[in-house]
């Protein structure tokens, strides 16, 4: 039979919460939300009541002290869509910043146009009401935003989009800021 090593309890609850309150500061920056939930999980599988507790309280006070610091920021679902709506447009990295739904790009986005400028004929810019501005250039005639018209984004090709006020025929338009 081989030699088996048993650890205590008590002992894994003191290296969890010694490793969280003890990391220099540049390191403690560097740990993710990932190390931290790790931490809790580390917890919940302790089998004494007071090792447990005393793990929890310690690792719940690490993640409030991060969020005080601003190292580490919690977001529910509402913020991370109203965050997606106000990135549309922009091509940005897969970070993982999102959550696991991070690949999944939004090709359409119906808004409200908040402000329009003329530049000239038949070029246009329109704010809408997440803060993005986008122009359409060589637009028809018949184009004349107004604001508070409804507006719908859509991906077309390359860095390009459809933009289409009140259900009218899109015309092509881009990101500027």
């Amino acid at each position: 039979m081989g030699n088996s090593v048993t650890i205590p309890t008590a002992w894994m609850a003191g290296v969890a919460a010694l490793s969280l309150s003890y990391a220099p500061a540049s390191q403690a920056r560097e740990q993710s939300e990932t190390d931290q939930l790790q931490a809790l999980k580390i917890c919940s599988m302790m089998e004494d009541d007071s090792a447990r507790l005393a793990c929890f309280d310690q690792s719940v006070q690490t993640l409030v002290d991060l969020q005080d610091r601003g190292e580490i920021t919690v977001v529910d679902k509402e913020d991370i869509a109203e965050t997606r709506r106000g990135l549309f447009g922009f091509s940005i990295p897969k970070l993982g910043v999102f959550g696991p739904g991070d690949d999944a790009e939004e090709q359409v986005l119906n808004s409200h146009i908040t402000a329009i400028r003329q530049l000239r004929g038949d070029h246009w810019e329109i704010e809408i009401e997440e803060g993005s501005v986008w122009q359409a250039t060589n637009t028809p005639r018949r184009f004349k935003p107004k604001v508070g018209a409804e507006v719908e984004l859509e991906k077309a090709a390359l860095t390009s989009y459809w933009l289409r006020v009140d259900g009218q025929l899109g015309v092509k338009a881009r990101r500027i800021r």
